[in-house]
């Protein structure tokens, strides 16, 4: 009898202990943050998601941006696979859950900053769990606004054109804008003194020092990743080739010695090679180099006929650039060893996010350029328009 006794009260020692593992199981997957099947970022397909919820107009206006911008498409309730559950009073609160609302990937409240920045915040965790990668809606892109025919002025903003702030006042021509080291100074080619020279602009202290001011050519300033190298183009040894020196200009080293123009360099993400456009060949095309000089390598750009104005993507693996076709110019994207071009938009000048997923670049509509978002896995783009004039050479902060 003691026996029996002793096992009936563990067999019911265990069935507790399941049903608890079971419920707590069941909790987990319906309330807690979840990760997801990422498949669909995968397969160039854009995420249907559809927004519920009381979302006052600023904070939906930006959350739908944010998302399209991120590869999303918005769509109704009963064609979506996500659904966004939004509401703001004095913050905004958000989750996302699957399309029957069983499934809940995070439900947050955000309390920081104003509706614009919460609403940033949101759409950057939603895409956090689609696509795997961080937010890049806190970054800045920098861009020049056209003034007259052959002048034009630095601005920088938010990524999605709010918030800008004019850089120069120069009333001259402005050529091969990029961040430099931290994202705390500009590097740029201006005519200001008549003659093409490199600038850095110090942008908490709004002072400039100039970088190469030799006779001729000197442009297409690119930092370092490591901040401590300045790539460029100079022209006062005879063609246009590629030399680097240190941040200030001093330790100069010639790279490349061609007969022919090369232009745009670009540092690979650990700082060892450059990739440029050179016309050696004829055409313009790609090719790299050590960063300490060597052997130039072309990059097999198949299925275009030039290639110029190259951007190495943050974690290495691919190459935007222009083409030139009969009709317009294409913004194109090549792995990093060569290969298939893929065409992704009319478009030019292509500067990579830090998430290496979206490009921003400009676009030649009539006499105006506007300034273009693109996702390029679903190549899903959207113009920012709240960039007013006439906007060309955008780059993102990294």
């Amino acid at each position: 009898m003691q026996n029996r006794s002793t096992l009936k009260r563990a067999t019911g020692g265990i069935l507790a202990i399941l049903c608890t593992v079971f419920y707590f199981t069941l909790w987990a997957q319906t309330t807690a943050e979840l990760d997801i099947d990422r498949t669909a970022s995968l397969s160039n397909r854009p995420f249907p998601i559809h927004i519920k919820g009381g979302l006052a107009s600023e904070a939906l206006s930006v959350l739908k941006f944010d998302l399209e911008v991120g590869g999303c498409d918005i769509v109704a309730e009963d064609a979506a696979t996500y659904l966004v559950h939004a509401s703001n009073s004095e913050n905004i609160t958000g989750r996302l859950t699957d399309q029957t609302g069983s499934v809940q990937y995070f439900n947050r409240s955000y309390k920081n900053g104003t509706t614009r920045a919460q609403a940033h915040a949101l759409a950057g965790d939603i895409l956090k769990v689609l696509t795997g990668q961080d937010s890049i809606f806190n970054c800045k892109i920098a861009y020049c606004i056209n003034t007259s025919t052959d002048k034009n002025e630095i601005y920088i903003s938010d990524f999605d054109g709010f918030n800008a702030k004019q850089v120069t006042q120069d009333g001259s021509l402005i050529r091969g804008l990029t961040w430099g080291a931290g994202n705390k100074s500009l590097l740029y080619c201006s005519y200001m003194r008549n003659n093409p020279d490199i600038y850095l602009h110090n942008l908490a202290e709004g002072k400039r020092s100039v970088i190469a001011n030799f006779t001729g050519l000197n442009t297409s300033p690119s930092i370092s990743p490591d901040g401590k190298k300045v790539a460029m183009i100079l022209s006062k040894d005879g063609t246009p080739d590629v030399y680097v020196s240190n941040v200030d200009g001093s330790g100069l080293v010639r790279i490349t010695q061609t007969a022919a123009d090369e232009a745009s360099p670009t540092w690979s993400p650990d700082g060892s090679k450059l990739c440029f456009s050179s016309r050696i060949s004829g055409s313009a095309r790609l090719y790299t180099v050590p960063a300490s000089g060597g052997k130039m390598k072309r990059i097999s750009t198949t299925g275009v006929g030039s290639a110029t104005e190259p951007d190495w993507s943050p974690d290495g693996k691919s190459i935007a650039f222009t083409t030139t076709t009969r009709r317009s110019f294409q913004i194109c994207v090549v792995p990093a060893s060569g290969g298939m071009v893929e065409i992704l938009a009319e478009g030019e000048s292509p500067s990579w996010a830090p998430n290496s997923r979206t490009l921003v670049f400009s676009r030649k509509s009539g006499k105006k350029s506007t300034l273009v978002m693109l996702d390029v896995p679903t190549k899903k783009a959207k113009t920012i328009a709240n960039v007013t004039g006439s906007a060309s050479q955008p780059c993102w902060t990294r």
